[in-house]
């Protein structure tokens, strides 16, 4: 494998020197690198969403992908930062997490009591309330969590904080050192730059293209997450991304979330008030998928996560609704 490996690579150095001395990639220039690439790839070293039904249909995150998760606040699309940098640098890629919108202890609150809940399972849910203010005694399970952070997570997960980036040029820089030493960049969120524009529609705009180029030039993927603007319609489009024009041009994948009302599903639960009933709407991919897509699923509150739709599926009331992923494909215009 490793000799297979190193000649795909040698191939590809050939093929990126032809292409270096013209000034056009020809046809047959472009089918031979991207063969390359593709035959190159490892479905075991892949970057992942860590959402089942994005795994599921999109399958992964490309390694010059930019992908935007747009919603309305209080959506948890800080929830799927943390877990997308999180999950991937427990299987060994190196994240940087840029966590514009956090304090620097929320990490350790989200991180810790997300891993408690997760491993109390259903005999205790400890509140956020209760976690903060140190109203339940949970030190040793706290202490064990903590001991037991995989190193995988402990080496390759760096995070900055807002104040760590107080201008657009070091957030260039750390664009920059990221070619270096990184598997993926985590931008939790986009509304958070605020560098004095004298027009935020400009600023935004800059910000896209250097991200963009981060992508295409120094092959770092980036998952940045964005506002939705005040549209607040019955689902959102994408249109509704908060200087959307700048956004969804440069974006290769466009991920909505839509909070829906409780449904009679979610009462067939147990300890159904922890769930919050969710659409996750595809709403762009330049791979080839079919879009838009739109999934129903339910996020748990006591874990941080989204159900995967085959157990979604079984809380289904009507047989004839328990189909395939791909059939649940609900493909709408919007």
């Amino acid at each position: 494998m490793e000799n297979i490996n190193q000649d795909l690579n040698n191939l590809s150095k050939n093929v990126d020197r032809n292409i270096e001395n013209k000034n056009f990639m020809s046809l047959m220039d472009l089918f031979e690198k991207t063969k390359l690439e593709r035959r190159s790839r490892n479905i075991n070293n892949i970057i992942r969403y860590w959402i089942g039904l994005l795994d599921d249909y999109l399958w992964w995150i490309l390694e010059n992908e930019l992908v935007v998760v747009g919603a309305w606040t209080g959506i948890w699309k800080t929830e799927i930062a943390n877990s997308i940098a999180i999950h991937n640098a427990k299987r060994g890629f190196k994240v940087n997490l840029l966590a514009l919108e956090w304090d620097p202890w929320e990490i350790y609150y989200r991180y810790i009591q997300w891993e408690i809940n997760k491993k109390l399972a259903w005999m205790k849910y400890i509140k956020p309330q209760e976690f903060r203010l140190n109203l339940v005694d949970i030190e040793a399970i706290e202490d064990e969590v903590v001991a037991n952070t995989p190193q995988s997570l402990r080496d390759n997960l760096k995070i900055y904080w807002k104040k760590e980036i107080p201008n657009q040029s070091r957030l260039e820089d750390i664009f920059t050192e990221s070619v270096e030493d990184c598997d993926l960049i985590v931008l939790d969120h986009l509304h958070y730059l605020d560098y004095n524009w004298e027009s935020e529609a400009r600023g935004i705009t800059g910000i896209m293209k250097m991200v963009k180029m981060a992508t295409e030039i120094l092959r770092v993927p980036v998952v940045l997450i964005s506002h939705l603007s005040r549209n607040l319609s019955w689902r959102p489009k994408i249109s509704d991304l908060h200087w959307s024009s700048n956004i969804e041009k440069n974006a290769n994948t466009v991920i909505l979330l839509n909070p829906c009302d409780s449904s009679e599903l979610v009462n067939n639960l147990e300890d159904w008030k922890y769930y919050r009933w969710t659409e996750i709407i595809v709403a762009k991919n330049r791979t080839g998928v079919p879009v838009p897509a739109v999934f129903e699923t339910h996020f748990n509150l006591k874990t941080k996560e989204y159900m995967n739709w085959e157990d979604f599926n079984l809380l289904s009331p009507d047989e004839t609704n328990r189909v395939s992923i791909d059939d649940k494909i609900d493909s709408i215009v919007f």
